[in-house]
């Protein structure tokens, strides 16, 4: 049977009928959407499948000429706003009228396993577009990008750049602190099964995410999500900025180090007056 899943942020639908009832995947917009067993039910035709028009006295629409007698012979999915068994090639519920346009699956099962949870847990591709695509898992709602994916999303995200409107002291990518990350877990690359790096994104994002330079990131539920939001309020440019600035302030300093050690050298021979020394030698470094 046919098991479509709405968002309930953006109200997007997909087809969900390779995912176990429990589990969880990412819509397009960023929230998290639920796979649950629905409550289904046979209602009668009052709507015409093809075009949701009210159905009339005849066998066929008045409006667009299908026979309703073809959907209610093909009963194999679900409408998932009032769980009504409809057919898989209607266009509309012929109970409530909702418009069935699942965007395909939310995702194959792929031969790679879960860096987070226990027990093989193996992820779902999902296509991101023509040439990129994610793993994410049922279970826990991380999400897996390969180095091309990710870097191609922030390029996105960097694209849209708007300055987020945030509370007086928030810090946009949410509100979770480096602090407040869970206790200390190194995972396994899905791909080498090597030990990943953990670090915090762009170094101000305040997300802790985890890298294996040659494959790809692996971020847990939310964290996606938190540093695209990042990203869009500016917070890579910021971030580049901020590392500029320290880059200079270091090779201001060992300048002056260098200036520093160059004039004690050459006040080191003579027999001038200390205190008049350290005078002179402080309105050279000044000058």
């Amino acid at each position: 049977m046919r098991l479509i899943v709405a968002c309930p942020a953006c109200n997007r639908q997909y087809d969900a009928s390779c995912y176990p009832v429990g589990s969880r995947f990412w819509c397009h917009c960023g929230a998290v959407c639920n796979v649950e067993q629905p409550p289904a039910h046979e209602a009668a035709v009052v709507r015409c499948s093809g075009c949701g028009a009210p159905r009339g006295d005849g066998p066929d629409c008045r409006h667009c000429g299908s026979s309703f007698a073809r959907y209610e012979l093909d009963l194999s999915s679900i409408c998932p706003h009032c769980t009504t068994r409809v057919s898989d090639a209607a266009r509309f519920c012929h109970s409530c009228g909702l418009a069935l346009a699942a965007e395909g699956s939310a995702g194959e099962l792929s031969p790679y396993v879960c860096p987070s949870c226990d027990g093989g847990q193996h992820m779902h591709s999902r296509a991101l577009g023509k040439d990129l695509s994610l793993l994410e898992c049922s279970r826990c709602a991380g999400v897996w990008l390969g180095r091309q994916t990710f870097d191609h999303v922030i390029r996105r995200a960097e694209e849209m750049l708007t300055q987020l409107p945030t509370q007086a002291g928030a810090t946009p990518g949410g509100d979770r602190t480096v602090a407040q990350a869970k206790a200390v877990r190194y995972r396994p690359c899905p791909e080498c099964k090597a030990l990943m790096n953990r670090s915090q994104y762009g170094k101000f994002s305040r997300v802790i995410v985890d890298s294996c330079k040659e494959h790809g990131v692996w971020l847990d539920e939310g964290e996606l999500t938190q540093i695209l939001e990042w990203v869009r309020s500016g917070g890579l440019e910021r971030a580049r900025a901020a590392q500029h600035e320290q880059r200079k302030a270091e090779l201001r300093q060992a300048e002056q180090s260098s200036r520093y050690s160059q004039a004690r050298e050459s006040w080191s021979g003579g027999d001038h007056n200390t205190s008049l020394g350290s005078a002179s030698l402080l309105m050279r470094l000044l000058g």
